[in-house]
């Protein structure tokens, strides 16, 4: 669970954070292109949840398999609700609301990473 495609994941998510702050700085909601963007990063989420769970039952090491798998669902499951609590949203503060997942996403990966070499706790 470690490797090119979490770092890649990474970097996407803060970019879009990045991309999410300036819109909040010049006081604009989030357009289509950071809508899009955050689909794209949603797909991403997907395959590295699925890679994840193929990876789990692919072996037999000892960790909190749990854990890991309540980390790779909120990974999949925080960009659409962020995106579902802003839809409505017509101020900047949509823009806040998706920065905020944005940098969250990076977290919740490093922890499945945590997860996955087995320090779970």
């Amino acid at each position: 669970m470690t490797g090119i495609y979490a770092t890649a994941l990474i970097v996407l998510a803060l970019t879009l954070a990045g991309w999410a702050v300036v819109l909040l700085i010049v006081n604009r909601p989030p357009g289509a292109a950071l809508i899009g963007a955050a689909a794209v990063l949603e797909l991403v989420l997907v395959g590295f949840a699925v890679g994840g769970i193929v990876q789990m039952l692919g072996t037999d090491r000892e960790f909190a398999r749990a854990e890991f798998v309540g980390y790779l669902l909120a990974c999949v499951a925080i960009v659409p609700a962020a995106v579902w609590w802003m839809k409505d949203e017509k101020t900047r503060a949509a823009s806040g609301v998706l920065a905020v997942v944005f940098v969250v996403v990076p977290i919740l990966v490093v922890r499945v990473q945590q997860v996955w070499a087995g320090a779970g706790v």
